[in-house]
This record gives structure tokens, C-alpha cells and sequence, in this order.
């Protein structure tokens, strides 16, 4: 048969499994540096990434050259719970899409290839990220805790053995379980495989031939998942949801405010409230459109995850500076926290079924104030006991009172903040 020249561009041989999981996975990460160069032009680069780059990487030299009595007394294990906690990251991925069902995943050799490419892909990962980590601790784990170069090499390759183990289970487990139970399983492994990477690592440290044979074993699981893996049927729906879900994780924080996110509707009741039972007794109008909020923010991860992570900042702050700088950031940060709620408030209004409802602008009005403090109050009172702990260590017995005082401060600073920022909102609205 006369072999006929393809002149329009297609080449048969990049469809195959491997080159066309490599074209998916180009195409991945070009589509994701596009979306992070919208933010990270020249300026920022100029102005903080780069500064940034060189204060701290001067500032980890001059730990390295001379290194402080309390580096002498750091615990490895504490560096090596770092390098453990990376390997419990990532998931395996194949870069499948939805039309692979019509035809890629009816073809059993497509099917193993592709599988087999996830495999190459996730084990390359693994070992940049582990030499990556270990490169930057390297000068304290040489020179500091004096390892020799050898045992940080066969750290490497064992961590991202182990990371490859944990890789697979994970998604075995993500494939049988969902929800709390999912959830739960998750929370019970994942500290039993740190505690077992770093009691591997630092018992290596002395005799590297359990490390080596720790590491052979693991490769030995990781075998045996790879084989189950290849048997396995029925994972696209998986995998898509997986590529969904790393998508979401690259860009998310980038596109959060470039579009109306709309919540995936659920097929299963929630957890919370199963029976829609009030949380709040219904005295009027406002306070069943409260409720109706409340429980939403409670059911749904989406609107309650900025508020944890706000809630853990704030915390941080409080603790880590001098009473009268946590003060200042206890009066400043309110002013961020019911921004947020704002934002939040208005996007739920507008959602498709909560914006079926006509509320008088009255009651709106009445609903919005209640959902900012009441929402915001905890949190304030948290980062008001540990202004009010900071207060009575410094003090003594009278400044104990602080732990009540200021989170009763903080309900009356609370209102008076949200009139404030109401004001300026309702005069820009009308210049507008």
C-alpha cells in the first residue's frame, strides 16, 4: 500500500497515549502561566517578588554563615516534618477530559498508556519537589546539622518514593469514599504517614541502610498500587473531576473576583441543618432571610473557607506582635473582615434562587447589618481573647479583665465600624 504524505498538518504519531498525555500536559501548564501573567507583570515582579527574593535569600545566608545557638537546638525531625508534609501534596492526574469517553476509554491500550504517563508524570513531580526542598535546606542540613551529601541524596529518592505511595492511596481512597467519610479516613492517615516518614528519615540519619530498605519497600507498595491502578475500570468521571479540581486549586484565587461564582448544585442533603430546622427564631422578615444566611454560610465550604482563613491570619498576627501593634491590628482588622462579609452578602443575594425573593429594602437593610456583625463577632472576639491573654502576661491580675472587656468592646466597636463603612457605601452609591 502506497504510504500517502499528510500535508495539512496532522501527524499520526503524536496520537498516541504518551505524546498526547505530553501535548495535554503543555497545554495545561501554558493555559495556567497565562492566567498567573495577568497579575505578575513588571511591577510586581519589580517591586516585591524580586526585593523580596533577595532580602530573604540574604537573610537565609547570613543564618547558614553564622548560625545562631537556638539553630544548634532545633529538633532535625522539625526540617524533616517540612519535607514530609510536601509529600502528602498533589494528586495523581492523567489529564483526562470529558470526550475521552467517547472513544480513548473504550480502547484498552490508550487506556494503560495513559495511565502508565500519569504514573511517569507524578513520580517526576514528586522528585523535583523533594530536590527542590532539600536544595534550599541543604546548607542547613550540611553545614548545620552536619548530613553527609549521600544521606541527603537517598532522602530524596525515599521521600519521593514515599510521596508516590501516598499519591496513589490517595486517590484509591478519593475513588471508594466520599464526604465525611472520605474526610475522615483522610485525617486519620495522613499524621500516621508523617509520623512514619520522619521516624524512617531520622533513624536514616545514623544507619542509611534502613532508609535504603524503607525506601525499597515503599517502591515495592508502589508497584503493587500501580498494578490494582492499571486493572482498575470506571475512573474517568474520577479523573476528570480530579483535572477540574487542579484547575480550580491553580487559578482560583487569580479569577475569584473576574466572574459571579455560581455554587455547584448538590444531589445529597448537607450534613448541617438536614431538616432545615430554624437557627434563629423568626421574629420578622429580616430575621428569616438571616437565618436562610447563616446556614448557608455553615453548609457551604466556599463561603466559610475565607473567613477560617482570615480568622487563622488574624490570630497569627495577634500572637506573633507586641501588645501594642496586636492592638491597632484588633481595631483594623474588623474593617477587612466585614468587607469580606459585604462581598459575600451580595454575592449570595444574587444567586438564582435567593434572588427569586423580592425583600423590601428595609428588611435588606436590617438583615445585612445583623448578618455583618453577628458573622463578624466571633472571630473578633477570638482576636480579642488573645489580645486580652497578651494583656494579662504582661500585667498580671488586673489585666486579666482584658479577656472580657475587649471582646465586649469589641460587639459596640463592631457596630460603630459598620455604620461607617455603610455610610461611605451608600454615599459613593449615589455619586455613582
Amino acid at each position: 500500500m502506497k504510504h500517502e504524505d499528510h500535508t495539512d498538518g496532522f501527524h499520526i504519531k503524536r496520537f498516541s497515549p504518551f505524546p498526547l498525555f505530553l501535548e495535554r500536559m503543555s497545554a495545561y501548564w501554558v493555559a495556567i502561566w497565562k492566567c498567573w501573567r495577568t497579575v505578575l507583570d513588571w511591577a510586581v515582579w519589580l517591586y516585591i517578588f524580586i526585593p523580596g527574593l533577595l532580602i530573604i535569600g540574604g537573610m537565609y545566608r547570613d543564618l547558614v554563615r553564622n548560625p545562631p545557638q537556638w539553630l544548634h537546638e532545633i529538633p532535625v525531625a522539625l526540617l524533616l516534618t517540612i519535607l514530609g508534609l510536601l509529600q502528602l501534596t498533589g494528586k495523581y492526574r492523567t489529564f483526562a477530559e470529558p470526550g475521552d469517553g467517547l472513544f480513548l476509554h473504550r480502547n484498552a491500550r490508550w487506556l494503560r498508556g495513559l495511565t502508565a504517563a500519569g504514573f511517569i508524570y507524578g513520580f517526576i513531580t514528586r522528585i523535583f519537589l523533594s530536590s527542590l526542598i532539600a536544595a534550599v535546606l541543604s546548607p542547613l542540613l550540611l553545614e548545620v546539622f552536619e548530613f553527609s551529601g549521600s544521606f541527603v541524596i537517598i532522602l530524596v529518592i525515599y521521600s519521593a518514593i514515599y510521596g508516590f505511595v501516598w499519591m496513589l492511596l490517595r486517590d484509591r481512597l478519593m475513588q471508594k469514599l466520599r464526604g465525611w467519610q472520605l474526610t475522615i479516613i483522610l485525617l486519620m492517615i495522613r499524621p500516621v504517614f508523617l509520623s512514619a516518614f520522619v521516624w524512617l528519615a531520622v533513624i536514616g540519619d545514623t544507619q542509611s541502610a534502613i532508609l535504603v530498605l524503607a525506601s525499597v519497600f515503599m517502591l515495592t507498595i508502589a508497584f503493587w498500587q500501580m498494578m490494582l491502578r492499571l486493572r482498575t475500570k470506571g475512573t474517568l468521571l474520577h479523573e476528570i473531576a480530579v483535572e477540574n479540581a487542579a484547575y480550580v486549586a491553580s487559578v482560583g484565587w487569580i479569577l475569584s473576583e473576574t466572574m459571579d461564582k455560581k455554587p455547584v448544585p448538590k444531589l445529597r442533603r448537607p450534613m448541617l441543618f438536614r431538616q432545615s430546622q430554624p437557627l434563629l427564631k423568626h421574629r420578622d422578615d429580616a430575621d428569616r432571610l438571616l437565618d436562610s444566611w447563616f446556614k448557608s454560610v455553615l453548609r457551604r465550604f466556599d463561603l466559610l473557607k475565607p473567613l477560617l482563613y482570615l480568622a487563622g491570619a488574624g490570630a497569627a498576627a495577634m500572637l506573633l506582635s507586641p501588645l501594642p501593634l496586636a492592638v491597632i491590628v484588633w481595631l483594623v482588622l474588623p474593617m477587612l473582615l466585614l468587607g469580606m462579609l459585604q462581598r459575600q452578602w451580595l454575592q449570595w443575594l444574587s444567586e438564582p434562587y435567593i434572588a427569586l425573593f423580592r425583600w423590601p429594602d428595609d428588611i435588606l437593610e436590617r438583615a445585612s447589618a445583623k448578618a455583618k456583625i453577628w458573622g463578624a463577632y466571633p472571630l473578633v472576639s477570638l482576636w480579642g481573647i488573645i489580645v486580652g491573654v497578651k494583656t494579662g502576661l504582661i500585667y498580671g491580675s488586673v489585666g486579666w479583665l482584658a479577656i472580657v472587656v475587649i471582646p465586649v468592646a469589641g460587639y459596640y466597636w463592631l457596630r460603630f465600624v459598620n455604620e461607617v463603612v455603610t455610610s461611605f457605601s451608600a454615599l459613593r452609591r449615589k455619586k455613582e
